[in-house]
């Protein structure tokens, strides 16, 4: 991704606080999840610490530059989510037993329940959360108070697993 020239304006370090509170509100404002917001207005700083020449490594970044690069950061932050729910859908239609049936015969449904039974409790709460009672991975990570990320490798394992395990018992495909 190539980074927009700064505008050739000083920028006094004694104004840092009010551009940081700009570049956090307006990754904020975009993404709505704020680890992500986070991350985004970190990957701006680092950005604007790269871009920076010199001893004033703030001098040349207007907000309009800063604004630029969050807005950048923020649409490959949206596009990783939309990517990780892709692959999250693609997961979990591969446990899909019969995507022709509608529900799950009773000996299906048995082994299914029975292999998220064998699940340690940390992954078999979360597809619980998210399967069963249909959460979004952000809405876990704030019932559980972890991470998204940790919630989608929590997922992510947890579906690897189960897909083993029917697979061993015969029910997966």
């Amino acid at each position: 991704m190539s980074l927009p020239e700064p505008t050739p304006t000083p920028t006094d370090p004694a104004g840092f606080p009010a551009d940081d509170h700009f570049v956090r509100s307006l990754a904020r404002r975009l993404l709505r999840d704020p680890q992500a917001a986070d991350d985004a207005a970190q990957d701006t700083w680092l950005a604007a610490v790269a871009q920076g020449q010199g001893t004033g490594w703030l001098d040349g970044l207007s907000r309009g530059w800063l604004a630029a690069v969050v807005r950048n950061f923020a649409l490959q932050a949206l596009r990783g989510r939309q990517r990780r729910l892709l692959r999250e859908q693609a997961v979990a239609r591969g446990l899909c037993l019969d995507p022709d049936a509608a529900t799950l015969d009773p000996d299906q449904a048995e082994r299914l329940r029975r292999a998220v039974d064998q699940l340690p409790a940390d992954y078999r709460t979360v597809v619980q959360l998210r399967f069963f009672d249909d959460l979004l991975p952000t809405r876990i990570a704030e019932q559980l108070d972890v991470p998204v990320e940790t919630v989608r490798t929590r997922l992510k394992r947890a579906l690897q697993r189960l897909q083993a395990l029917l697979r061993a018992t015969g029910s997966g495909r």
